[in-house]
């Protein structure tokens, strides 16, 4: 008999094309990933696998066998969906991943309306990044994941997995008020010489500033690094710097920093599932929910001080 999981890492191998890809996003190790594709191979009393260089590359045998892992992967999922669909109403638990504003923004005010309309189902929430919750939804561990991705974010394939969206949501530029009408003028160039707060290297935040103002042809002054948008926004509210944040980390206190009229970059916020979840009621239920109150936070964005591209 094979094994769903170690058909899983054949499924990954066959998209992403090396062991490390595979082990990264498994979050284990490379010997571990060689380890149960070995044993796969022996399961399936069949040569599977070929070193094309430092690659590992898939017989005949290796794709067939994906191909049919994809359905059967997916057939599981349909087929739990099918079996709670069975039910005389939803119940159960449904784990749910999610970003950081995201939780705040919109897991939270689901699960709450959730419970007013389906109380038998039980939300249980968990903070992760995007590689992160992606990871637990392929492994089965989550339910539901809420990701956010800038527009220049590395495209990751969602084989296997369904992205319904939910809301696209600009970026914004906080500064003093009395600095907006130069802003808007002479536009990021003016900045050229203040100190900007924004999130570590590497992050989202960090590589949107750095693409913005090479876009107007100068170097930030980046003198504060943070651990999330919110803690960037407060450093603006200080006076102490300008940030450059995701619209949605901006409170409503803060709203008269944001400059108008800037053409500035955004990210797309969606909620993702396994493909075979989609007929899963409970799946269902929490889908419609997070699309309405995804519709209220977009409104409440585009209702106040910037336009959603």
């Amino acid at each position: 008999m094979l094994d769903l999981r170690r058909m899983m890492l054949l499924c990954d191998l066959a998209e992403l094309g090396t062991v490390t890809a595979v082990a990264e996003r498994r979050s284990i190790t490379s010997s571990a990933v060689s380890q149960q594709l070995r044993v796969l191979e022996d399961e399936a009393g069949a040569t599977l696998f070929r070193r094309e260089g430092r690659t590992l590359g898939l017989t005949r045998g290796g794709l067939v066998l994906a191909e049919h892992a994809r359905r059967v992967l997916g057939a599981v999922d349909e087929a739990l969906s099918a079996v709670a669909s069975t039910a005389d109403r939803t119940s159960g638990r449904l784990i749910v991943a999610s970003f950081n504003l995201g939780v705040r923004l919109l897991a939270a005010p689901m699960t709450v309306r959730l419970a007013q309309v389906d109380p038998e189902i039980g939300v249980q929430i968990r903070q992760l990044g995007r590689a992160d919750a992606l990871r637990q939804l392929r492994q089965g561990e989550a339910d539901l994941a809420i990701t956010c991705e800038y527009d220049f974010g590395r495209h990751e394939s969602f084989s296997g997995l369904r992205g319904i969206p939910l809301l696209t949501e600009p970026m914004v530029l906080l500064a003093a008020q009395n600095r907006h009408a130069a802003i808007r003028c002479g536009g990021l160039g003016v900045l050229a010489d203040d100190s900007w707060a924004t999130g570590i290297p590497g992050s989202g935040l960090h590589t949107a500033l750095l693409r913005a103002a090479d876009r107007v042809g100068f170097t930030p002054h980046i003198t504060h690094q943070t651990m999330g948008a919110a803690n960037a926004c407060e450093l603006a509210a200080a006076g102490i710097a300008v940030a450059l944040v995701p619209a949605l980390a901006v409170s409503e206190q803060l709203a008269p920093l944001v400059v108008e009229g800037l053409d500035l970059e955004s990210r797309r916020i969606e909620v993702v599932t396994r493909a075979g979840r989609l007929e899963d009621p409970n799946a269902l239920a929490s889908v419609r929910v997070l699309q309405e109150v995804a519709a209220e936070v977009e409104a409440s964005i585009t209702g106040s001080w910037v336009s959603v591209a």
